[in-house]
């Protein structure tokens, strides 16, 4: 297990991330105060200046250097020089240059105003600084005079009306001529420097080296070196009202999201731009041990008492009331911009109207966008034509084209393009790239898909939006299925919901299921389905995700595994369920064996039996089963079980194998002893075990979210991994020695022999499901083989194959080391 240590490197990134943060605000924090404490004078007529101060000695300020010479936007670098993250990122050293501040001078005032120069108007009462970094030997570096940046002034502003408190950063040492007014085009928005053609510029900072060139309006704006304000309407800081309850923070970097029911309900996530989901579940206490790794947590103990919703307005003193533009982040053709935070290489884009958002480096709203109250982590996008309020968008998260959301929050690297998605949490890797709605929806380990004109969100009271549904991760959401609340899918993880499927209020809790229509109007329900039938999308799955996980940031919670210990107990939960029933139904027909497909006739009989709902196998949900799919299911999940223990068993037995002396032969007694499994005798096979006893109706489960992932003991613990593949393989003991016939040999050689064949069994499954689907296409589509790989040469195959020939390799490793010759019994 990780260490509850705040300084676990994993974090710094995110860590880093907020010191950087309140850095750019300090700066802008720090040239204010500067400016706070200057004694000027107005000078009258045609506007102000700073011509009339007491004093013309420069303030001299030493400000962090900027550090953003390359584009990389996946670096954990914050863009601030001379990081030293030694002892976990406290006591930092940065680089820092210094910055003359001044009243603008006469001379410099006279021409700025000349209309053959700079052109430049002031509003009644305005005061104009100067600032420029202090290059050694100038007269600001100490001399009694300071420099005259007249030819900067003349070659960098232009056409600009002023008002309010003004500060214009220009070079004290110019680079080559390129006015702002024209000359040559500029190639990128990186050449384009200066201020010029703006209808007016109140209450803003302008760093040396910005560019803020033909907006309406520039209110209450820092902007910083290399930073760009273009073509917009208004870029300003506005009000400070809260109208919609979100509480946003923009120095705290912090907002309330309100998940689940429309109508409201108490889950309220105050979430900042630097959580995780691991942080977003802590806050919503999603999880049914209620124990997060406290080592993975960003949050706080501040975070813990905001967990109401409120907030703790102690940075409320320190806001600065200004936007703010970090170096290389741009506002380009926008309509309106309002209360922003831009760090690094984060843009707002031809956005129709932005307010109250922070973007971390790489993230930009672009393309015809209205957004309000929204966080958005590294290279995530709000794209075209996208409406969003109150919205959380992690690392790698994109919402748009044409998508309408509210109160949402976006795991890493998942998408929404074209439909609508309210009051949901929507999982790492989670995709809903049609026309389809999400509203109250719980799924906070994503990784499914949402199909064309799915409505997941029906509130089929008729009264208030009140409902909600909690999702398991990898379901599948069919062509226009309709799901009518509430449902709760969590303890049935990797389900298919076929298309034109309506789906009642209702809990399930069986694993990798397919649920299509059935006869009747009830829904039918076959468990394991995919485990049976399509292993090749499961496999498939597995290297989806992990090619498909680009959001490198969160890596150390969201790479876990599918078949892992959490989802195996459903399984196991599952199977008991399954086994019950059909013991309730041969003691209730007076039968003494649960197998009725032995004979003809009973196979008929067996056709004619028909599970209906929660009522008759727990977590059924309002759906049927058939008998048949019933033991579809006991196969798949005893399969799965039996793989998953046997491997782990294998894993275990090659450590033995490769760290033993040169020579030395270890005994299957010696090895079983060391791995936790002495005393084991062959056991009994699971219909003699359990078909004596006498099962009770079926009683409704305890509603409960299941262990998240990265709160299961064997996340990160290879001994917690191996425990419970031990416990698992103890349990399933009688099943596997039952079939395996003479064992007189020794119970290891009859496990591994199991082992061979499981693995062999699913690379065969696993290809036959693939081979399927060539069939049926190539019987259907013209040339289908001609444009199609096929089942022999597909990857997923080649690579379920290679595995199943790497079990048969380490088996012959540890019977080797068990010094067996017999290898023709494996």
């Amino acid at each position: 297990m990780r260490s509850n240590n705040n300084d676990d490197p994993a974090l710094l990134p995110f860590r880093r991330s907020r010191r950087a943060r309140h850095a750019y605000l300090d700066r802008t924090r720090l040239i204010l105060s500067a400016l706070d404490g200057s004694t000027t004078t107005t000078k009258d007529g045609g506007g102000g200046g700073g011509g009339g101060t007491t004093t013309n000695h420069p303030l001299l300020l030493a400000l962090p250097d900027h550090n953003d010479d390359h584009d990389d936007n996946d670096r954990d670098d914050d863009g601030l020089s001379g990081d030293d993250h030694r002892g976990g990122g406290r006591g930092v050293v940065r680089a820092t240059s210094t910055y003359a501040l001044r009243p603008i001078s006469d001379v410099e005032l006279d021409a700025l105003l000349d209309p053959f120069r700079c052109n430049c108007r002031l509003l009644p009462s305005t005061r104009v600084f100067v600032m420029h970094r202090v290059v050694v030997g100038d007269g600001d570096g100490g001399s009694s005079s300071p420099v005259d940046v007249t030819p900067a002034l003349v070659e960098r502003v232009r056409d600009n009306l002023f008002g309010g408190l003004v500060v214009l950063g220009v070079d004290a040492v110019l680079p080559p001529p390129s006015s702002p007014g024209g000359g040559r085009p500029y190639s990128s928005l990186a050449e384009i420097v200066g201020v010029a053609r703006n209808s007016l510029i109140r209450d803003s900072i302008l760093e040396p080296g910005c560019a803020v060139h033909g907006n309406d309006e520039v209110l209450d704006t820092h902007v910083m070196s290399r930073a760009a304000v273009i073509g917009c309407g208004s870029v300003s800081w506005g009000d400070d009202i809260d109208t919609d309850g979100a509480l946003f923070d923009v120095r705290d970097g912090s907002m309330n999201v309100a998940l689940g029911p429309e109508a409201g309900g108490g889950r309220i996530a105050r979430v900042r731009v630097e959580h995780t989901m691991v942080d977003v579940c802590r806050a919503m206490d999603v999880d049914s041990t209620r124990k997060t790794n406290e080592s993975l947590l960003l949050a706080s103990s501040r975070d813990d008492r905001d967990r109401d919703g409120t907030v703790d307005r102690t940075t409320a003193t320190t806001t600065t009331r200004r936007n703010v533009l970090c170096p290389r982040s741009s506002i380009v053709r926008s309509s309106r911009v309002r209360r922003v935070h831009l760090l690094p290489r984060s843009s707002i884009v031809s956005a129709i109207y932005v307010n109250s958002s922070v973007l971390l480096p790489g993230s930009t709203i672009r393309d015809g966008c209205t957004v309000s109250n929204s966080l958005l982590q590294w290279n995530s996008t709000i794209a075209s034509g996208t409406d969003a309020s109150s919205v959380f968008l992690m690392e790698r998260a994109e919402v748009g084209p044409h998508s309408l959301t509210s109160d949402s929050i976006f795991g890493p690297d998942s998408h929404v393009s074209g439909g609508e998605v309210r009051c949901s949490l929507f999982g790492p890797n989670a995709n809903s790239h049609h026309q389809s709605l999400l509203i109250g929806v719980l799924w906070p380990l994503g990784r499914g898909n949402v199909g064309y004109g799915s409505n997941v969100g029906s509130n089929h009271t008729g009264r208030i939006p009140d409902q909600e549904t909690s999702v398991g991760e990898g379901t599948f959401w069919g062509l226009g299925c309709v799901i009518k609340f509430p449902v709760d899918l969590t303890s049935a993880p990797y389900s298919i919901i076929a298309a034109g499927v309506q789906l009642p209020p209702q809990r399930i809790t069986f694993p990798f299921s397919l649920i299509t229509d059935g006869p009747g109007g009830t829904n039918q329900l076959t468990p394991g389905w995919l485990l049976h039938y399509s292993p090749y999308t499961i496999a498939r799955s597995e290297v989806k995700f992990a090619s498909r996980r680009t959001a490198k940031r969160h890596d150390f919670y969201t790479g876990w595994k599918i078949l892992r210990a959490g989802i195996m107990d459903m399984m196991y939960d599952a199977r008991k369920a399954l086994v019950d029933a059909g013991l309730r139904h041969s003691q209730s027909a007076g039968e003494g064996t649960t197998d009725a497909t032995t004979t003809t006739t009973n196979k008929k009989k067996a056709s004619a039996i028909v599970y209906r709902t929660d009522r008759a196998v727990v977590g059924l949900g309002a759906n049927q089963l058939t008998e048949q799919g019933r033991l579809i299911g006991i196969r798949a999940y005893t399969s799965a079980l039996q793989r998953y223990a046997l491997r782990g068993l294998l894993d275990r037995l090659v450590e033995l194998a490769n760290d033993r002396k040169k020579g030395e032969l270890l005994s299957p007694n010696e090895a079983l002893r060391r791995l936790g499994l002495d005393g084991v005798d062959g056991g009994r096979p699971m219909a003699l075990t359990t078909a004596a006893k006498v099962v009770v109706a079926p009683s409704k489960k305890v509603v409960n979210w299941p262990v998240l992932p990265w709160n299961e003991a064997s996340h990160s613990d290879a001994d917690a991994s191996w425990e419970h593949k031990r416990m698992t393989l103890l349990k399933e003991l009688p099943s596997i020695l039952g079939g395996v016939g003479d064992i007189n040999d020794d119970v290891l050689s009859a496990l591994l022999r199991k082992c061979i064949e499981l693995e062999d069994d699913h690379a065969r499954r696993v290809y036959e499901s693939k081979a399927r689907d060539d069939a049926r296409g190539a019987d259907t589509v013209p040339g289908y083989r001609d444009v199609h790989v096929a089942a022999e040469k597909d990857p997923v195959v080649l690579m379920t194959k290679k595995e199943a020939d790497d079990v048969r390799r380490d088996v012959r490793l540890v019977e080797e080391a068990l010094g067996k010759v017999a290898r023709s019994r494996l």
